[in-house]
């Protein structure tokens, strides 16, 4: 009894997998993370408007959802569930598995995020150019530092907080993407409009003397940073802001934070170097469903954790990954001819 039903088992998997005579042609990979039900018909979180574009599920029994692939587009979409770990694991695993051939692939994260309320507003997207890792170094609980130091966190390789200077660009938790591609992305969707609405109006509102957080949202570019920690608050906020600037040297770069991003892109570089991808072809576009801090005077951890009725800026922030992205996918897929084999740049 047991034999027939592995058996059974075994044949159901066959029949519901496609199987491929040589590996399948990818032009682009669509990166997600969040997604709160099934692959289609329910809630949706970054998968689900994806899904339902590309009628083809792909067994990916080493990541932690099921892939969807377009063959008429040949655009394969990955979740990779949430977390830097999670993520690398997914991409990594992607990228070696035999069924693929993604040495030409362009990669698009489409994910949502944290919105920096001193450069932007909930509902924005934003296009990244370096991605910052919050995690690795050495850390200290505040109480017990020096009373010189504003923070507990200090580089790797280093004696003090932002002591100069920086580690010369480590790849453990600096990712330099490829800015011509992103200035190529954004230019190509700054003009594309994002709704407004109620609830994002309501949710500016009370940034009192922060422009940027009241300003509609927009398509932005910045950098990100990027943790396996949901943060939230004004200190935090201010000690990243410190942080970014210290990696990057831009005063006013850090835009976004997620919690996978490095995961992804720590996985490419190794693929890049094994000859399975190419890291100068990826996309970072995070779109923002929630203000780092509360409004001026508010309270961090009621604002994080507190009895809401769901994230009000969420939907918003979904329906822009898929939309600002959805363009670029488009332009790629449909000119391929034009970007095969050569990676294009913005002005």
């Amino acid at each position: 009894m047991r034999r027939n039903a592995l058996l059974a088992c075994l044949l159901a998997w066959l029949t519901a997998t496609p199987v491929f005579a040589a590996p399948l042609d990818v032009r682009v990979v669509v990166v997600t993370a969040f997604e709160i039900g099934e692959d289609t018909g329910d809630k949706a979180g970054e998968f689900q408007a994806w899904a339902d574009l590309m009628p083809q599920k792909v067994s990916f029994p080493t990541g932690f959802r099921d892939l969807r692939y377009d063959p008429t587009r040949k655009v394969l979409l990955l979740s990779t569930s949430m977390g830097t770990n999670r993520a690398a694991i997914s991409t990594m695993a992607l990228g070696l598995d035999p069924r693929f051939d993604l040495s030409k692939s362009y990669w698009l994260i489409a994910a949502i995020a944290g919105v920096n309320p001193n450069q932007g507003s909930v509902g924005s997207a934003a296009w990244i150019g370096t991605v910052i890792d919050s995690d690795f170094g050495y850390a200290i609980d505040p109480r017990e530092t020096p009373k010189a130091w504003s923070t507990g966190q200090i580089p790797f390789d280093r004696k003090a907080p932002f002591q100069t200077p920086a580690p010369a660009r480590p790849n453990y938790n600096l990712f330099q993407l490829n800015t011509g591609l992103r200035d190529w992305a954004f230019d190509l969707t700054v003009r594309s409009a994002i709704p407004d609405n109620a609830a994002l109006k309501a949710l500016r509102a009370p940034y009192v003397d922060l422009p940027r957080a009241q300003t509609p949202p927009a398509v932005l570019k910045g950098d990100e940073v990027s943790g396996q920690a949901f943060w939230h608050g004004a200190i935090l906020n201010q000690h990243y802001e410190a942080w970014a600037n210290y990696w990057t040297g831009d005063q006013d770069g850090f835009v976004m934070t997620g919690m996978e991003d490095t995961g992804v892109l720590a996985a490419i570089d190794a693929l890049g170097r094994a000859g399975r991808a190419d890291p100068s072809r990826v996309l970072v576009l995070r779109t923002a469903s929630n203000y780092t801090t509360p409004p001026p005077g508010g309270d961090a951890a009621i604002n994080l954790l507190g009895d809401h009725t769901g994230v009000p800026a969420l939907q918003s922030a979904l329906d822009a990954a898929f939309k600002i992205g959805r363009v670029v996918v488009e332009e790629l897929t449909g000119n391929w001819s034009r970007y095969a084999n050569a990676v294009p740049a913005g002005r």
